[in-house]
């Protein structure tokens, strides 16, 4: 009989490399509807910048909205993202932030500015561990 979805989910990859996590998100959830962001950390100020968004229509309206970014440390970029989503009218209980590994402090931060939001986390690295996927799947 399957699973039936209550609505509409959506993912939105925070760019590079979030990018990775699509192939296997549009195979299990083939009608899944994507978006982008682009945060880059200025490297004098070390504050997340937006760069780039492309966002699905009436995004507000689904009832899920993954934020997919492979790897993260501070939590810097997360947080932006996050705020973007929530500015742009869906509700932090609909927010679930996928993650492959990140750093305690990251994990700790995110929550504590967003409590509501689900974290789906593979592994919980050691602060300050080199950003090792670019790397590795990209080659960058």
């Amino acid at each position: 009989m399957g699973v039936n979805p209550k609505g509409s989910v959506s993912a939105v990859a925070i760019l590079r490399g979030g990018s990775c996590l699509e192939t296997a998100l549009k195979r299990t959830i083939p009608d899944c509807i994507t978006g982008r962001l682009l945060i880059q950390t200025d490297e004098s100020s070390s504050e997340p910048e937006l760069h780039y968004l492309k966002l699905p229509l009436q995004l507000e309206e689904h009832s899920m909205v993954m934020l997919l970014d492979p790897q993260m440390a501070s939590g810097g970029a997360a947080l932006m993202a996050v705020r973007v989503l929530v500015d742009h009218g869906v509700s932090e209980e609909r927010i679930v932030f996928v993650t492959c590994a990140a750093g305690e402090t990251g994990i700790k931060r995110l929550v504590a500015v967003f409590p509501k939001i689900n974290v789906i986390v593979g592994r919980i690295e050691a602060d300050g561990e080199p950003r090792w996927m670019e790397k590795r799947y990209f080659g960058c």
